[in-house]
């Protein structure tokens, strides 16, 4: 039988680790994946890439079952996904941490 999670056994650093992964679960946006800024001409012959400055574009990567996928970020939701990603990493980072410190728990012989 396991013994049930007991919140005040935890160090005070894994405590902290596991209330902001809560925090960022919680919140309404997470994505796995990078974000690539790219300059590209669109091919009007009168735009100002021709000649100029070339247009700017934000792009999501992301590899899928081996494959990348790509999303072009128009430019009203940049922000969003930007903190979305870095949450996501901040996510990933946490879960390391508290899976590390149970990896040490689990070396030790500690329920």
């Amino acid at each position: 039988m396991t013994e049930p999670f007991i919140r005040a056994k935890l160090s005070a650093a894994e405590r902290s680790f596991r209330s902001r992964i809560a925090q960022i679960a919680s919140g309404q946006w997470f994505l796995r994946g990078t974000l690539s800024e790219r300059s590209s001409k669109c091919g009007k012959p009168n735009c100002r890439c021709a000649n100029g400055p070339l247009h700017q574009s934000v792009y999501l990567v992301q590899s899928q079952a081996g494959k990348l996928r790509q999303f072009c970020v128009p430019k009203a939701w940049r922000e969003r996904v930007r903190q979305a990603v870095s949450d996501y990493q901040e996510l990933q980072r946490l879960l390391d941490e508290v899976s590390e410190l149970e990896w040490k728990r689990l070396q030790e012989r500690k329920p």
